[in-house]
């Protein structure tokens, strides 16, 4: 059995931007509404690897299934919320501004500590990054290969739990735009 957890491609949002921590917000909400940028398309190892996979999943954010159709999957068997990014939380403060990496540094150590304002906990976060793998592995049993067209966070955490269920995979789960890691299970 193979899945292939694929990060999306890149979203079509300004990342160049200095935000106080109510922007970020805001900022965030569109970066889950946004597409993906047609000027950085999927490599062509990438589109190779999906035509492998006999099922496919993605998550019903924009850049997810936007990304599957660059990918050239024809028919996304699921498109759900519950393969959504981890939700990044966010609070009102008006200052400092600071850069989108540094906000979201700042705000996922906070959100690994127990903060959690305007988005799920830490702890539902990874129980339904376990529910998602579980889910992954399930399809895999049911359809030989499946790929999931997912996000950065979610893609970690299901990454680890695949691995404790006894898949082997990457050392280090993809993280770049279109980067992809496979991951295979022999049984018992």
């Amino acid at each position: 059995m193979q899945i292939v957890l694929l990060r999306h491609g890149k979203p079509k949002i300004r990342t160049d931007l200095r935000l106080s921590a109510a922007e970020w917000g805001t900022w965030v909400a569109e970066y889950n509404a946004a597409g993906i940028d047609p000027e950085v398309p999927p490599p062509e190892s990438a589109i190779e690897k999906v035509k492998s996979c006999s099922f496919a999943v993605c998550s019903d954010l924009e850049r997810s299934r936007k990304s599957a159709d660059a990918l050239g999957i024809e028919r996304v068997s699921i498109c759900e919320s519950m393969f959504r990014e981890l939700d990044m939380p966010h609070a009102g403060w008006r200052y400092p501004r600071l850069s989108l990496v540094a906000w979201a540094v700042i705000f996922r150590l906070m959100w690994a500590l127990g903060y959690s304002r305007n988005s799920e906990s830490f702890r539902e976060g990874r129980a339904r990054a376990r529910l998602c793998a579980e889910r992954l592995a399930e399809m895999a049993a049911e359809h030989e290969s499946v790929v999931f067209v997912g996000h950065g966070a979610l893609i970690w955490f299901v990454s680890r739990n695949l691995n404790a269920m006894g898949w082997s995979g990457p050392k280090r789960p993809p993280r770049k735009h279109w980067e992809f890691g496979v991951y295979l299970y022999e049984g018992t």
